[in-house]
């Protein structure tokens, strides 16, 4: 089901407001929410690409599994090994 029209996000939209975007949200863009030496990095791999409409639908994001998740520069997941 469609709802507000023409007022949806794009996947690269959506994960930027969850990562980059809060970081300024919060005022600690120099801590949070990108990957970069010296700032907080958590990290989730995903076992499928977000991205790619076509391997992952709309309704599939909610069933998207981690295979790998590292908080605060610790492995705590990893199903890779």
């Amino acid at each position: 089901m469609l709802v507000n029209a023409g007022q949806q996000l794009t996947r690269m939209e959506a994960l930027k407001l969850y990562t980059a975007e809060n970081g300024w949200f919060f005022h600690e863009e120099d801590k949070l929410g990108t990957i970069e030496p010296g700032k907080l990095g958590d990290l989730v791999v995903s076992a499928h690409d977000y991205f790619d409409p076509a391997k992952v639908s709309d309704e599939g994001i909610k069933k998207l599994k981690s295979v790998l998740t590292v908080v605060d520069g610790k492995v705590v997941y990893d199903q890779l090994r």
